[in-house]
């Protein structure tokens, strides 16, 4: 557990050193901006030497993530959290300097140590919260007091505001009084709100490995009864074929019209079977091997069968490969079965003297596959539904027997698989089109 915390510790001290960065640049903005331009009276180059002070800071805090990340101990997370601390100590000692030189309890700016109570809020307990709150309060109050009995000296915000009202008794104590029921409050509210988001999360993870180990043994227990039918299916299989060939003893027409029906339906069974032992194969098993491998010539093998298909039916079949896509890294048995899958589907839900388009174009890291047809189309309320299991359209034509539902299923659960997305597209009676994104490298995306 604390292996996977370590990158989001090391991924927020990296955020928090990004926004120093920027808060330096908008110091130094805003300081010449109120100094030359609203001509509003600032210590200015004590400010900027403050925030020279952040910038070599913020380097020390970056060379120190970074040593912390080449060592990789078991203690990384206590190192980094006491890096953090180390941040937050001084940025608020840094920002009291500021407001020091910038009118003090006068500057709005007072309401940036609650940004900083917030970031503790979200990482530290409860206790360690409450006492950056209480840590803030005192340097806001030691600045105050000693400015009210002139110990240091005031710097007013001439042109700003022209009331001294850093020596009025009851703005003093009243602002220490908000500062404090605001800092108290907004720690306690800000530890509510994460508290309950991680029991959230927590309820959520624990449910979704809930549903993932179900979801895992309904596919094994899948995987085993269709195994054993597929065994039973094959020898019906082979004693009708048998009968067919009229091996046993001639058959008259009646008998022998049963004799192919059967056949003709336990084919179909047989098929059906193979399917859904091979998308449940697949649920099981993610971790496909990858390799390298050259799509065209994957195509190339592919569409030999389809063309041949699409001639017998007098269908027009168009191919168009972007020459920049060159080596991909994939599954090339799985990706050749999904290519496979959607093209025979093309041709078998195409009418003779229609079209099939595929294209496939590059795109960054990405390649973008569209296989389109002129064929009996989707109905729209179907559309959400086609990669489904058993699933199969309203408008199929009862004389197209083949199918078992799973074809789309198979499709999606590859794509899936190669970190990819699919998504269809149709107009009733006029075109289909299929189309699906795939990374040229799997292993590349997060």
């Amino acid at each position: 557990m604390e292996t996977k915390l370590i990158p989001a510790h090391i991924h927020f001290t990296k955020w928090f050193i990004r926004i120093r960065w920027i808060a330096v640049s908008v110091l130094i903005v805003a300081t010449l901006f109120v100094k030359h331009i609203l001509d509003i009276s600032v210590r200015e180059i004590s400010i900027y030497i403050i925030a020279v002070i952040l910038l070599v800071l913020n380097v020390i805090h970056r060379i120190i993530l970074q040593k912390i990340k080449k060592e990789g101990d078991g203690k990384a997370i206590k190192k980094i959290k006491h890096e953090i601390h180390f941040q937050i100590i001084t940025d608020l000692i840094l920002l009291t300097f500021i407001l020091h030189y910038s009118g003090g309890v006068e500057n709005p700016l007072v309401l940036f140590y609650f940004f900083h109570m917030i970031i503790a809020s979200s990482i530290f307990s409860a206790v360690q919260s409450y006492l950056y709150a209480l840590f803030a309060f005192l340097l806001l109050a030691t600045l105050a007091l000693l400015e009210y009995y002139s110990i240091i000296p005031h710097y007013p915000l001439e042109g700003f505001i022209s009331a001294n009202l850093y020596q009025n008794t009851m703005y003093v104590f009243g602002a220490g009084f908000v500062f404090a029921c605001t800092s108290t409050l907004l720690v306690f509210l800000s530890h509510m709100i994460i508290t309950r988001s991680i029991k959230t999360e927590q309820t959520y993870i624990k449910t979704n490995i809930e549903l993932e180990n179900k979801d895992k043994l309904k596919n094994e227990y899948v995987l085993r009864v269709t195994h054993d039918i597929k065994g039973h299916i094959a020898a019906i299989l082979s004693c009708l074929e048998v009968v067919r060939s009229k091996a046993t003893g001639s058959l008259n027409p009646v008998q022998e019209e049963f004799a192919n029906r059967a056949f003709e339906r336990t084919e179909l069974l047989s098929g059906f079977i193979k399917d859904l032992l091979n998308l449940t194969r697949k649920r099981l098993k993610h971790d496909y091997e990858l390799e390298e491998f050259l799509l065209t010539d994957l195509i190339n093998k592919v569409v030999k069968p389809v063309q041949t298909l699409a001639r017998d039916k007098s269908i027009d079949f168009d191919i168009y490969i972007d020459k920049a896509i060159g080596m991909v890294t994939g599954n090339p048995y799985t990706i050749e079965e999904l290519y496979s899958n959607l093209l025979l589907n093309a041709v078998k839900y195409t009418p003779s003297g229609g079209r099939i388009e595929l294209t496939i174009k590059s795109r960054h890291n990405h390649f973008v596959t569209e296989i389109s047809d002129s064929g009996i189309g989707i109905p729209k309320e179907d559309l959400i539904k086609v990669f489904d299991e058993f699933y199969r359209a309203s408008n199929v034509p009862k004389d197209i027997k083949t199918g078992s539902g799973l074809g789309l299923s198979i499709v999606k659960q590859i794509i899936e698989d190669h970190k990819g997305k699919i998504w269809a597209e149709s107009a009733i009676g006029i075109w289909t089109k299929f189309t699906f994104i795939l990374p040229k490298n799997p292993a590349l995306i997060p």
